[in-house]
């Protein structure tokens, strides 16, 4: 199985993004592209990682949360990137 990381900067701090095999090249910049605006709102990288997680699930594996966790995900979606 193999493990494809990107790094980049998040918070000025270098960190790996892990593209899932599911994930397409596509899915995976969207992704990233969520991820940035969880940085322009300031969210920890270890929060962030794992609302990126989930932010993937509802938009391209159509999955349920609960309705605090799906609002905080889409939240973020809101902020601009500049």
């Amino acid at each position: 199985m193999e493990t494809n990381y990107t790094e980049i900067t998040y918070l000025n701090n270098q960190v790996q993004v892990l593209q899932y095999q599911s994930e397409s090249n596509n899915q995976f910049v969207e992704r990233l592209e969520y991820i940035k605006k969880m940085e322009k709102a300031n969210v920890d990288w270890k929060e962030a990682n794992r609302l990126s997680r989930v932010w993937y699930c509802i938009h391209f594996k159509k999955c349920r949360y609960l309705p605090e966790l799906y609002h905080k995900v889409l939240s973020y979606e809101k902020v601009a990137t500049n």
